[in-house]
């Protein structure tokens, strides 16, 4: 059995937030603020993140628009262009104090955050 997981301090590029569920009217804004491509590029590695975290045995809950298990997702569907965006909010399984995490994926290597994410979850 793992041990459970301290979320009282953030660790690595996880961060906590008050909810699940990155805000869609946020995100707007900053798909406004950002370059086309930079935008696109990252919208697409979360995606991929989102995807792969949904899946993993260490993780309670994912909430990001893009997916189509989100209650978001239709929403989303209409208000976002582009992509989805950067954010995806985890929940982690086993956590001595439950609470939500966000990740900012910062660029749009998929792979890189995929094997740091597996990294960081193998560590708890």
């Amino acid at each position: 059995m793992a041990a459970p997981i301290d979320q009282s301090v953030p660790e690595g590029p996880l961060v906590a937030v008050a909810a699940g569920g990155p805000p869609l009217d946020r995100l707007a804004e900053l798909a406004e603020s950002m370059p086309t491509g930079e935008w696109r590029a990252r919208s697409d590695a979360a995606q991929a993140v989102a995807c792969y975290l949904a899946c993993h045995p260490r993780v309670a809950a994912v909430r990001y628009p893009g997916l189509t298990s989100d209650p978001d997702y239709q929403r989303a569907s209409s208000a976002l262009r582009r992509g989805f965006g950067p954010w995806v909010d985890v929940c982690l399984a086993g956590a001595k104090k439950p609470g939500w995490l966000r990740l900012d994926v910062t660029d749009a290597d998929a792979p890189a955050w995929v094997c740091r994410l597996e990294a960081l979850l193998a560590e708890r």
